[in-house]
């Protein structure tokens, strides 16, 4: 929403937001619940104002502004309304890294703990539900998936979750709310002292050499190239365990391999767990400890 066709978006507003939701609240006696913008730095000023306006819990998040494309032969931004363009909003799942951060941005402030919280932003799968619900969403809405694969897919993410609840011996999807919060801390609490070094699984390479040029044009090229044998080779020396080699695989052949102690720190490495560092993945990862 705008205010009076300008554009200072009535959601980065605190004072504008406390208002409107005094209206509605003014004009229902249903629940309200405050559409959260991720236009902005900090949501959690804005949803206090929306509190102070009688909201009773808030969703989160709207779309993000963006221009998605360029016609490069007719110089307008896409989609061409008559030979022009404007700033719209993306949604789906591009947005869903966006969506996570502000919801626990949201869950964590002071004061906002206990309210509903609807989780909306790229959810498509029951494995995206299931983070959403870990970092505080009471409830979830989805959109820009039913648009694309219909309500079918509301089987997909109903019937996922409760095999997730199953596996977890969790009797009410409730008790997942919020858990994964006390694991999200700021980056200089993290745990430094160790790294981790890529094993990889011959059976499943298949000589594409995306590990090799991500770890010599992006990284610290620890890994060079065999052209006879098309496989990459791993030097050690040079590793500093970044792991962007498995994240650009797209088989799954590098896993996480030897847990090393950096020179001068004290430390376990049977002990940290490393867990899995594939984006979106639920799979249960078994670290070796062998070179």
């Amino acid at each position: 929403m705008v205010i009076g066709g300008g554009d200072v978006a009535v959601g980065t507003n605190p004072e504008l937001c406390k208002k409107n939701c005094e209206a509605v609240k003014r004009g229902t006696s249903l629940p309200v619940l405050a559409k959260m913008t991720p236009n902005i730095t900090t949501m959690v000023l804005v949803v206090k104002a929306c509190l102070e306006g009688g909201a009773d819990g808030f969703s989160a998040i709207n779309t993000v502004k963006s221009i998605v494309d360029v016609d490069l032969k007719k110089k307008v931004g896409l989609p061409n309304i008559d030979g022009k363009s404007s700033v719209s909003g993306l949604s789906g799942k591009a947005v869903k890294p966006i969506a996570l951060r502000f919801l626990q941005q949201l869950r964590s402030a002071a004061g906002l703990e206990q309210l509903p919280i609807s989780g909306i932003g790229g959810i498509e799968t029951w494995e995206d539900a299931a983070e959403f619900i870990l970092l505080g969403a009471t409830t979830l809405q989805v959109t820009t998936a039913i648009m694309e694969y219909g309500y079918r897919i509301i089987d997909d993410l109903t019937n996922g979750l409760m095999h997730y609840m199953e596996e977890q011996h969790v009797d009410h999807l409730q008790d997942l709310v919020g858990l994964a919060n006390k694991n999200i801390i700021p980056t200089n609490q993290l745990d430094r002292n160790y790294k981790v070094y890529p094993k990889i699984d011959w059976d499943k390479c298949i000589g594409c050499g995306r590990c090799f040029i991500s770890c010599q044009d992006g990284a610290h090229q620890a890994l060079t190239w065999d052209d006879e044998k098309r496989q990459p080779v791993f030097d050690k020396s040079k590793c500093v365990g970044c792991q962007l080699c498995a994240l650009v695989y797209p088989v799954g052949a590098i896993k996480l391999g030897l847990v090393e102690i950096k020179p001068g720190h004290k430390g376990n490495p049977a002990e940290i767990d490393v867990g899995s560092q594939r984006l979106h993945r639920y799979h249960p990862v078994k670290v070796n400890q062998e070179n």
